[in-house]
């Protein structure tokens, strides 16, 4: 009787192991045929993504661009992004630099620049009700600017010599309402190296210049870092007065652009220009809160299913990793072949992750490609920084940006 009964116990184990591992050998297949098509939109991405092109002959003199450069407490990188901006071949063009009530040296490394002719130097003082972020230092640029070209960057971005010439070059000569580029990104410490590739090929297969220069698909995105855009163009849309409230504001603009039917277009420029996206795990996990904290607020649900598809995207195929090695470590899989099926997906759907972070890191040339290795934590942080942000939206929905801090639970405060 205690043999039947045991043998009893042991096939009910047997079958629930069965169920549950038909039901994870679904995920991870689904896991492992995303993966397999993100691969083939990157692929697509870096080999058809349009390039900002050099264009010498094209005269213009007379065509006056005005950069606007908003700044907070940026010490560390303004004098550099201010030389660069300096250093371009092209003679037409004014620097309006905008301290936004900085409490370091910023503004104090912006006057040593005021004796050239071609800068201008403003404190954008405090922030109207509404207004968060970059939108109002970038306002009172456009408000003090001469050009019939505006150019917005960020104070931590590095052009090279032709971004100016070439950007505003390609604009007119395709008879563009704005264009963006996507930079070439710095990635300064082991953390970033690790974490922010793998969540580069989804921003890069989401918003890739494929999708947003598609007039079929919705989609449109701004690189905060760069973009260049006609003063009517940027006039009739509202200027950055119409996403005040938005902390991701390049993005918004973005979306407003190409749902009105402007002439919006992405290239590649990691040839012109170099940009950070986060500066240390800190900067790191308040970006990555950027990104799902405001929807949560938007589209709950939309917010919700995210953070659920990044988690069986990302962690999970090497959760199930552990488990089925377990599995065959207490000789669970002698009995019940569904683990060497479980196994065999999960190893595909994990090599999938690897390769495909391999690819973006060999394609963009940011860092060493060895730091592919990097993807498990980097798929990790990534995830639980979406189901933190999530968890803890209705009472902390706290966001740190450039020394303010946003609490969207209360409202937007800063």
């Amino acid at each position: 009787m205690l043999y039947l009964y045991v043998n009893m116990k042991f096939e009910s184990v047997v079958e629930i192991s069965l169920i549950v591992n038909l039901l994870l050998v679904v995920i991870i297949i689904g896991s492992f045929g995303i993966w397999i098509y993100l691969f083939s939109v990157l692929r697509r991405s870096f080999e058809s993504s349009p390039k900002i092109y050099s264009d010498d002959t094209l005269d213009l003199e007379g065509e006056l661009i005005s950069v606007i450069v908003p700044a907070r407490n940026e010490e560390k990188y303004i004098n550099k992004c201010i030389q660069s901006l300096l250093d371009q071949n092209i003679k037409n063009y004014e620097l309006l630099l905008v301290d936004d009530n900085s409490t370091d040296s910023t503004f104090g490394l912006m006057e040593n620049f005021s004796k050239d002719s071609r800068v201008r130097i403003f404190k954008a003082g405090d922030k109207p009700s509404g207004w968060v972020g970059k939108n109002w230092p970038c306002n009172v640029g456009y408000q003090n600017s001469k050009g019939k070209y505006l150019m917005f960057t960020d104070a931590d971005t590095i052009h090279s010599n032709r971004s100016v010439r070439d950007s505003l070059s390609t604009l007119i000569k395709q008879k563009l309402d704005v264009i963006t580029a996507v930079p070439n990104l710095k990635y300064p410490n082991l953390i970033v190296k690790m974490v922010l590739p793998i969540l580069s090929v989804f921003m890069f297969s989401r918003y890739s210049p494929m999708r947003v220069n598609d007039p079929n698909v919705s989609i449109g995105y701004l690189f905060g870092s760069f973009f260049v855009i006609t003063r009517e163009c940027y006039e009739s849309v509202g200027t950055h007065a119409i996403v005040k409230s938005e902390i991701v504001e390049d993005g918004a603009l973005g979306k407003k652009l190409k749902e009105e039917g402007y002439n919006l277009k992405m290239f590649r420029g990691e040839d012109l220009l170099e940009a950070y996206w986060a500066r240390d795990f800190n900067t790191l996990w308040n970006s990555l809160k950027r990104l799902i904290i405001p929807l949560y607020f938007t589209d709950r649900l939309n917010s919700i299913l995210m953070t659920i598809g990044i988690f069986f995207l990302m962690p999970f195929p090497f959760i199930v990793l552990t488990y089925c090695s377990a599995a065959y470590y207490v000789h669970l899989a002698d009995q019940d072949l569904s683990y060497n099926i479980l196994m065999l997906f999960t190893i595909l759907s994990i090599l999938s992750i690897f390769v495909t972070n391999f690819y973006q890191l060999k394609k963009a040339s940011t860092h060493k490609v060895v730091y592919f290795f990097g993807a498990p934590i980097g798929c990790f942080v990534v995830s639980l920084s979406f189901i933190w942000s999530i968890l803890t939206s209705e009472k902390h929905a706290k966001i740190k940006w450039r020394d303010r801090e946003y609490d969207y639970s209360k409202g937007i405060s800063c």
